[in-house]
């Protein structure tokens, strides 16, 4: 078993070694493909893929964001994954608190992906007094141990098993993930990882600024243009975030907009005692659907034998249909 992360960045140079660091205790390949970096983010890539082979610079485009560009990583990859491999998406301001190589090889064969319990953590007032008085020693400080503060208030798809016959192409956009994964069967145990969006009052006002293109147009970050902001995604602890009414007007430019009261989070004491929030994330598929569950009866081998079998049977059969339909005589011009 070997995974395969799909890292896309833009303007991540503050946090990137640290998270490439991390990953790569568990991963064996992450593909990074740059997004139009102006900070140094692509060079530092490069510089680290010269000394962690497994680390591979795809390539760096400049163009409006959507996680549909992750179906560019795996097409140029998907060669190098065989049966049983996992996919991750992998953020660039993220770190794991299970270890997703432990956690992975639990999972039994018939469950096709995993998904997370993300405990976002905030900038919050505190972190604000903290920089105000001494800005070169908290930029400094590594994320993790700086900013403590946090809520678990999202969790998403992280990992799907490889197969053969996935179909994935940037034009179809379902969340950056083949969109046959998102009824796939999941396995009923979240995996948990620590997200930090939030930084430092420059990175969020960057981060404000790199995403807006993306804002406005709807293609991606709706958690970031929501009203009544740090109420609304931040603290709300009754329901699931809900974007309805997400406008880009409501984005911001300032890093004053994005703190949050530390007394309204919990608090990371490195004890491995989390609060995770069940209520608070979507709901993920688990049941096997009836064509899953004969499925698992077939060993995956067979299966994927059968699947390439079936494709040669069959297309060869519809291309020579198409041409005798297109060469009739009966056919309306």
């Amino acid at each position: 078993m070997k995974i395969h992360g799909m890292c896309i960045v833009k303007n991540e140079a503050d946090v990137l070694k640290e998270c490439l660091t991390s990953a790569l205790h568990w991963c064996d390949h992450i593909y990074v493909f740059d997004n139009g970096s102006s900070d140094g983010t692509w060079e530092l890539v490069q510089e680290f893929a010269n000394r962690e082979p497994q680390i591979v610079p795809y390539k760096q485009e400049d163009g409006l964001f959507s996680g549909a560009l992750r179906a560019d990583i795996f097409n140029a990859f998907r060669s190098n994954a065989t049966l049983q491999d996992w996919w991750c998406r992998l953020d660039a301001d993220e770190f794991y608190i299970d270890d997703p190589r432990i956690f992975l090889s639990k999972v039994p064969s018939h469950f096709q992906t995993a998904w997370s319990a993300s405990l976002n953590y905030y900038f919050t007032d505190r972190d604000a007094l903290a920089y105000q008085r001494n800005p070169v020693e908290f930029l400094a400080t590594p994320v993790q141990q700086r900013l403590r503060y946090y809520l678990n208030n999202w969790g998403e798809l992280r990992f799907f098993r490889h197969h053969d016959e996935i179909i994935w192409t940037r034009s179809e956009d379902y969340g950056g993930f083949p969109g046959e994964m998102h009824t796939a069967p999941a396995y009923p145990v979240r995996i948990w990882v620590k997200h930090y969006q939030y930084r430092s009052p420059e990175q969020i006002e960057r981060r404000l600024f790199t995403r807006r293109a993306a804002m406005e147009a709807s293609t991606g970050f709706l958690h970031e243009v929501t009203p009544n902001w740090s109420e609304t995604v931040a603290t709300k602890r009754d329901v699931t975030p809900d974007f309805e009414g997400a406008q880009p007007a409501f984005a911001g430019t300032r890093w004053q907009e994005r703190v949050v009261s530390a007394a309204s989070l919990d608090y990371d004491a490195f004890n491995r005692r989390y609060v995770v929030n069940e209520n608070l994330m979507p709901r993920f598929p688990v049941r096997l659907p009836l064509a899953s569950r004969v499925k698992t009866v077939i060993p995956e081998p067979i299966r994927a034998q059968l699947g390439r079998l079936r494709r040669q049977l069959f297309r060869p059969v519809d291309t020579k249909r198409k041409r005798e339909e297109n060469c009739s005589p009966n056919r309306a011009h």
